[in-house]
């Protein structure tokens, strides 16, 4: 097993390049999940927006047909729990106002990531859950990003947001135990978990492209899974595949994950099938396009009625998001 410095540990065995053709025989239905985040500074507190879709043979959004808090509160000085004792019982059914899993209120001297990944897990593991619920059978979740985060602060000993991103593997663990359900990484160019099983100092994206590129390039379109890899942080370990597609001169790269090793196999085997024009499974496509719309018309109309004055930064994320929706 190769540890790197982050303290992720990987396993590689004996890798393949395998060259997909078509996907595995069986009726299998395609369900798609995908949350977006945005923040807005306000003069005396941050908020955080994340907005889910789940999308396949029936639709659910968050907010929305799931009951779910998709709102963060961190004020922007310190308090205490007290303080907000009030304002959680009004609103506590769509908004944290801080940690259920360290018992902090999300202030000044809380950080500003952990308070955003909180709010999309909660998000992110109730749309899940709502699909588990469906009992859709013969069908497959694609979750948008990691089966479960692996940051550098899990293995920081004494750190209070180790606990934190620890309970947040147990919960999507938990999630999607028992179903078919896998992650889907789109952004890899700073990964390199395959790169250190081959002996290379490179990203993954640009290793994968070259050695499919060399195998299979005199074909203008192909479908390749490259792996498997054994993904290892704490006591907690995922499988992975990458999955390389060419249509004419770009070839797209995307790491498919899951906590059991023939369910991340089967995954990239029939993703293979479904990828788009950009490389990203037209289910993740559809999910992303429709939190992403949901996320920027929720934080244009809650910029518009808070009595809260935008900071000079919220104005600038606020331009931000407006100009992604477009």
């Amino acid at each position: 097993m190769s540890l790197s410095d982050s303290g992720v540990g990987v396993e590689c065995g004996e890798l393949e390049v395998r060259l997909i053709d078509e996907a595995p025989a069986g009726p299998v239905s395609l369900f798609g999940l995908d949350s977006q985040s945005s923040m807005l500074r306000f003069e005396n507190a941050d908020v955080y927006v994340v907005t889910g879709a789940l999308v396949g043979e029936e639709n659910l959004l968050v907010p929305g047909g799931v009951k779910a808090r998709w709102l963060g509160l961190r004020l922007r000085f310190k308090v205490d729990e007290s303080s907000v004792s009030g304002l959680e019982s009004d609103a506590g059914e769509y908004v944290l106002l801080k940690s259920s899993v360290l018992g902090r209120v999300f202030d000044g001297s809380y950080n500003e990531e952990a308070v955003r990944d909180e709010v999309r897990t909660e998000v992110e593991v109730k749309l899940t859950e709502a699909y588990r619920g469906m009992g859709v059978r013969d069908s497959l979740l694609l979750i948008d990003g990691p089966i479960f985060p692996t940051p550098r602060v899990l293995t920081m000993v004494g750190n209070p947001y180790a606990d934190l991103y620890e309970d947040f593997i147990r919960r999507r663990v938990n999630a999607v135990d028992g179903v078919m359900a896998v992650g889907v990484v789109k952004r890899i160019s700073q990964s390199t978990y395959y790169s250190r099983c081959k002996g290379f100092s490179v990203d993954d994206d640009t290793l994968i492209k070259n050695e499919t590129v060399r195998q299979f390039g005199d074909r203008r379109f192909f479908t390749a899974m490259i792996g498997p890899l054994e993904i290892t942080i704490n006591e907690h370990t995922k499988y992975a595949w990458y999955v390389a597609s060419r249509v004419g001169k770009e070839v797209n790269v995307i790491r498919v994950e899951a906590i059991n090793e023939g369910l991340a196999e089967e995954g990239a085997m029939r993703l293979t099938v479904y990828m788009g024009m950009d490389g990203v499974p037209i289910p993740v496509s559809i999910a992303d396009r429709l939190s992403r719309r949901l996320n920027v018309s929720l934080t244009r109309l809650l910029a518009s009625l808070s009595p809260l004055r935008l900071t000079y930064e919220g104005l600038e994320e606020l331009n931000r998001v407006m100009r992604e929706g477009e």
